[in-house]
């Protein structure tokens, strides 16, 4: 359900959409390294909020790369953080560093630094993804 890349940019399925479905659509724009928050995904659809990200991140299917939607803190549930360490040792992903008390505390995403700003591609998969959010 992710979009696959071609010289034409992202090809997206046929709308309409359910918002969760285009939340995990507008997931699968980021691009490796690089991070948004739940709040700010939805936000890029103009609809729904972090809640909703959320919740479509908890029900993506596999292949989704849910570690790059974060909380706005740069964090993610307990739960997920171990799992999602891995990725981001792996795609070179910006984060923060726990020191003192804090040592031993979960990874963090430096969202100033790793923040997925949409180029003009993901940009027009986003529109058409709004364009098809159903009723």
């Amino acid at each position: 359900m992710s979009p696959v890349e071609q010289n034409t940019g992202p090809v997206l399925p046929e709308g309409p959409y359910e918002l969760a479905e285009a939340l995990v659509l507008a997931a699968g724009l980021v691009p490796p390294g690089r991070a948004i928050s739940y709040g700010g995904l939805a936000g890029l659809l103009g609809a729904g909020g972090p809640r909703q990200a959320g919740r479509a991140m908890s029900m993506a299917p596999d292949g989704t790369a849910w570690w790059r939607v974060v909380r706005a803190d740069g964090t993610l549930p307990a739960s997920l953080a171990a799992r999602a360490a891995p990725h981001y040792r792996a795609e070179g992903t910006p984060l923060k560093e726990t020191a003192g008390p804090d040592a031993g505390a979960p990874v963090r995403v430096d969202l100033a630094a790793a923040l997925w700003v949409p180029e003009a591609a993901a940009r027009d998969a986003l529109a058409r993804l709004r364009a098809g959010l159903g009723p």
